[in-house]
């Protein structure tokens, strides 16, 4: 046990660190101050008193105005990019996961929230710095909806497959289209063929030899509500408040960390990170998940989904399996078969087809010459 309190500290010792590096960061620098032994010998050379003049204070409106406007002029294409990478990052989790939960006594309540908590811990003195209450609400129920989508994926993988619990979390590129054809009244028939490519993909990606029905995939439905949902809600308030992107996720990881805590007291009763804590693989694969594919990955994505909207993301996001099933032939060299090869190929055209111009789709053609 005091092996575990030894741990426990470190890693708070660390976070705390880490918040006030980040806090100095964005702190403004004070006004160097002359010493009396100084102003004196200033006095003697120039023959009377001397002013203490402040250096000229750093403009940081100006310089986020200035960031702002060097983002925006990048291209449309690096920002997918941009989002490809981070769906590369997060495939690497599912090995991640593996061996955090194989070490004696760490179960998936205790990574869910210490991952969370170390990813929240790290930006939540940003919070503050939120443009306004309107925001922070906004920020609130986005973080409530990916809550909702992490929490249902632990609940669901208590009975269901990896591969299968995957294969639903695409499902949200569906769900995004359906919501975004509702709510805007626009019938987008390339998103919709992309985003069934998509779907067909990954199921041959994923769902070769599995498991028949049990109530783990239903209640894996909520990851593609919940992180669908997410996404929508992001785009709007990147679209209206694009210089919160940091508070934003600030906001959104701490209500998942909220969350977790909660299902965490209410299934086990007491909280006890020990095995964690007791754990290097453990604490190594928390700090990574934590600080690396969580706080910059989400801060990362905030600031993408800017520049490329829901619909396009979600489909790029169902790269995902496909990234996971490279990185396990390269890591633990699990087979690739042919299934593997058909699904891969029909993830890889829906993104081609969904990123094609317009002009070379035969319905806008027809349309256009009608």
């Amino acid at each position: 046990m005091a092996k575990g309190r030894g741990r426990s500290g470190l890693v708070l010792l660390c976070v705390a660190l880490a918040v006030c590096a980040g806090t100095g960061f964005v702190s403004n620098p004070g006004t160097p101050r002359l010493t009396t032994k100084a102003k004196e010998s200033v006095a003697a050379r120039h023959d009377g008193p001397v002013e203490t003049v402040a250096p000229p204070q750093l403009d940081f409106s100006t310089k986020t105005a200035e960031l702002d406007s060097w983002l925006s002029s990048l291209p449309g294409w690096l920002w997918r990019a941009v989002i490809l990478f981070l769906t590369m990052l997060w495939a690497t989790n599912f090995a991640v996961i593996k061996d955090i939960t194989a070490q004696p006594g760490v179960n998936t309540q205790m990574y869910a929230v210490s991952r969370f908590t170390v990813a929240a811990g790290v930006l939540l003195p940003w919070i503050s710095s939120i443009s306004s209450q309107k925001v922070f609400l906004r920020a609130a129920e986005c973080g409530s909806w990916l809550a909702f989508g992490y929490i249902g994926q632990a609940i669901g993988l208590m009975t269901t497959t990896a591969s299968k619990s995957c294969f639903i979390c695409t499902l949200n590129v569906v769900f995004v289209a359906m919501i975004i054809g509702i709510t805007k009244k626009k019938f987008d028939p390339q998103t919709l063929m992309a985003a069934t490519l998509a779907v067909c993909g990954v199921g041959f990606l994923e769902l070769a030899g599995s498991q028949q029905f049990v109530i783990g995939d239903l209640i894996s439905l909520a990851q593609p509500v919940g992180f669908g949902m997410g996404y929508i809600r992001l785009e709007e308030i990147m679209q209206d408040s694009p210089k919160d992107a940091l508070p934003v996720t600030a906001v959104k990881l701490t209500m998942v960390a909220l969350a977790s805590w909660a299902y965490f007291a209410v299934t086990a009763g007491t909280v006890d990170l020990d095995p964690v804590f007791s754990s290097n693989v453990a604490m190594t694969g928390i700090l990574y998940t934590g600080l690396v594919t969580t706080a910059l990955a989400v801060l990362v994505e905030s600031v993408a989904f800017r520049f490329v909207d829901a619909a396009s993301a979600s489909v790029i996001f169902t790269t995902e399996p496909l990234w996971a099933a490279v990185f396990a032939i390269w890591l633990i060299n699990e087979p690739f078969s042919w299934v593997d090869a058909v699904g891969g190929v029909l993830v890889i055209s829906a993104n081609v087809i969904k990123e094609l111009p317009q002009e070379y789709l035969p319905w806008k053609v027809d349309k256009e010459t009608s």
